[in-house]
């Protein structure tokens, strides 16, 4: 068995049965215009050749892009899309709206390899993620993707390899707007933020890592910076370089360099590692030739403050109802051009306009571009993909992380 790393959360994985490619996502400016790839790879198709299967892990757009996909169904018209069966209605309903038939799979064999799919349940009231494995005679590979760490799903996963994995590839990054997109009273409190969540995916990598016990271990997933306006942010992303990881886990840990780095596990030959980060001077002078780009809610009409709060009280009381486990304090809006808009978890539908806060706690303020927000809540645009994106800014106000309010506003709209 090989294992092949194209960029990001894409590997190509070939036995002697199948090659099947993980998550290939190759378009500049997911996420609304915000993400973009460094070092690019030069034709992504060519690089990742003749395929059986595409594996799509779930919906968000650097794991389901739909032009590379397209692309790659086109240079391999025998090809067949697998998605889990467990989690991915959000994925398959999308995936079908864009004229793609995806095949759903737990556990399926051909020839001498057998693939399995399993779901991640991890404590959320939206689960949308699932992980990877892939056996023959010779070799296991497991691939989790983005996964929260979930006991039952790992207990599923070492049952089926029935041996300990010869690659695992595992995350190490987080993708989130924290700490980049929040608004703190310093900037040293914003790097003892992001080193804190640099440190938080390092030792979830390590748990995986203890766990599963892999002869071989891949950092992987989560390789993008912020374009366009979001440039500035990338300094404070919390996100480590791969090659840290090698250096915090030792010699059984390895990184590949995009596009041509490969591990052969029946050899264990791993070819073109990558020892060095990548340059950040380098990177940045790319980014900038993106500076330019206009995200696409900046060519939306302007909409007033009368206009937001009617929106934004019927978005309310749809997502009271749609969700059980509630945020309990304030969240309020705030566009350029509008006073506060507050919706509270207990008040369902009520809207509260303020010039300035004050004493109302505990409370999480999003500063938004009015377009987007309209978007948001018309429903042209998803929360999910502008909060990753970092489209707008937080601030916490006596107010611990709740998970809550991101529940909330996934479903914060008419």
């Amino acid at each position: 068995m090989i294992t092949r790393y194209i960029y990001s959360a894409c590997i190509v994985i070939e036995t002697q049965d199948i090659s099947i490619c993980c998550d290939p996502w190759f378009t500049q400016g997911i996420y609304d215009g915000a993400w973009y790839q460094y070092p690019r790879v030069q034709d992504p198709v060519r690089t990742i050749g003749p395929v059986d299967f595409i594996y799509v892990s779930h919906i968000h757009p650097d794991h389901y892009d739909p032009p590379i996909l397209r692309e790659i169904l086109e240079a391999n018209p025998s090809c067949e899309v697998l998605i889990g069966d467990e989690n991915q209605s959000f994925l398959e309903s999308k995936m079908r709206r864009d004229g793609f038939k995806p095949q759903k799979l737990s556990r399926q064999a051909f020839g001498a390899t057998e693939i399995g799919i399993f779901p991640n349940r991890a404590g959320s009231e939206i689960n949308i993620d699932s992980a990877l494995v892939v056996k023959d005679a010779e070799s296991v590979v497991v691939n989790m993707n983005d996964c929260p760490f979930d006991d039952e799903q790992i207990g599923e996963i070492k049952e089926f390899c029935g041996t300990r994995p010869d690659l695992a590839c595992l995350p190490y990054a987080g993708a989130g707007p924290y700490p980049q997109a929040y608004r703190f009273d310093n900037e040293l409190d914003r790097i003892s933020a992001a080193d804190a969540k640099k440190e938080q995916f390092l030792a979830l990598f390590g748990k995986y890592f203890q766990t599963l016990n892999p002869r071989l271990a891949m950092p992987f997933a989560g390789l993008y910076y912020l374009g366009g306006n979001r440039r500035w942010m990338n300094h404070s992303r919390g996100v480590p370089d791969a090659v840290e990881v090698v250096q915090r886990f030792g010699s059984s840990v390895i990184v590949l360099e995009e596009g041509i780095g490969t591990v052969n596990l029946r050899t264990r030959e791993v070819r073109h590692q990558r020892i060095l980060p990548h340059d950040h001077d380098q990177r940045d002078a790319y980014l900038s030739t993106f500076d330019g780009v206009a995200f696409p809610y900046m060519i939306d009409e302007s909409i007033s403050e009368a206009d937001l709060i009617s929106k934004l009280r019927a978005a309310h009381l749809n997502a009271c109802q749609r969700i059980g486990d509630k945020p309990q304090g304030w969240i309020f809006f705030k566009t350029p051009s509008t006073r506060f808009l507050g919706v509270h978890a207990n008040r369902p539908g009520e809207i509260e306009v303020h010039d300035s806060l004050g004493g109302l706690e505990p409370r999480e303020e999003i500063f938004i571009d009015g377009r987007l927000l309209a978007g948001l809540l018309e429903r042209r645009y998803h929360w999910n993909n502008a909060e990753i994106g970092s489209h707008f800014e937080f601030r916490r106000v006596a107010q611990n992380y709740d998970r809550r309010v991101y529940d909330l506003l996934n479903f914060l709209h008419v």
